[in-house]
């Protein structure tokens, strides 16, 4: 982007890009701060640091999916200890993507409606909604957070402002559009008693399908470095 080598994502509570001497930092943490050697470990290694990053993103997904986060913040917490039972960067970088991939795929939400009314059925999926539009916001939030990052590290941080600029005017266009195609579908099943149901599944159908959208267009990379955030995940 205008010369300047892409950065790889860094995140803090979310995502927070960190960029330095040409090489891009993507840790979960402040890597000016690691005093662990596991952390200096991560900090040291470009793969490692994207992987840190990428499972960040894994653990906040799997607390959005999860009916029992606490559960989840446990079995993180008992993963960190483990890693550092590695001998070697192989091991690391293969046991975080192990986790990353278990912490993609976690969820205790029920796979499909159980509900046999129509309003246990509406309700279920506009639960589904909410999951979506969750997952939507941290991706979109990882985005901006990159685009601005690079807004930074340009020194007239124009190429990175117009790309910032476009993702939000594209978002708000979209949500129009979201809103607009959901009415319709609603509209055209008024006289069914699903007609909620409907509404909400076409919510969540183009929700999921932006969100796949920013991933594509915001997250990836055109070399071999890991996309900042997983891919993500239908429900």
């Amino acid at each position: 982007m205008g010369g300047q080598r892409l950065a790889r994502v860094g995140m803090t509570l979310l995502v927070s890009l960190i960029a330095g001497a040409g090489v891009a930092r993507g840790a979960s943490f402040d890597c000016k701060r690691a005093t662990a050697p596991i952390e200096r470990q991560i900090c040291a290694d470009p793969d490692l640091d994207a992987l840190d990053a990428q499972l960040q993103g894994a653990y906040l997904g799997a607390l959005d999916r999860s009916t029992h986060p606490q559960a989840v913040k446990d079995k993180q917490l008992a993963w960190l200890k483990s890693r550092a039972s590695c001998p070697d960067a192989k091991c690391l970088i293969s046991a975080y993507r192990r986790q990353i991939d278990l912490l993609s795929a976690l969820s205790d939400e029920p796979p499909v409606c159980s509900g046999s009314t129509t309003p246990e059925i509406e309700a279920c999926a506009a639960e589904y909604s909410r999951r979506a539009d969750a997952e939507l916001s941290r991706y979109l939030a990882a985005a901006k957070k990159r685009l601005k990052s690079e807004a930074v590290e340009d020194q007239t941080g124009s190429t990175a402002k117009a790309a910032l600029a476009g993702l939000e005017a594209s978002q708000s266009a979209w949500e129009r559009y979201r809103k607009a195609e959901c009415d319709a579908v609603y509209d055209w099943w008024s006289d069914g008693t699903i007609r909620g149901a409907m509404f909400q599944g076409c919510w969540r159908a183009v929700t999921q399908d932006r969100t796949m959208a920013i991933w594509s267009s915001w997250l990836q990379f055109m070399d071999t470095t890991p996309p900042l955030l997983p891919k993500p995940g239908g429900q």
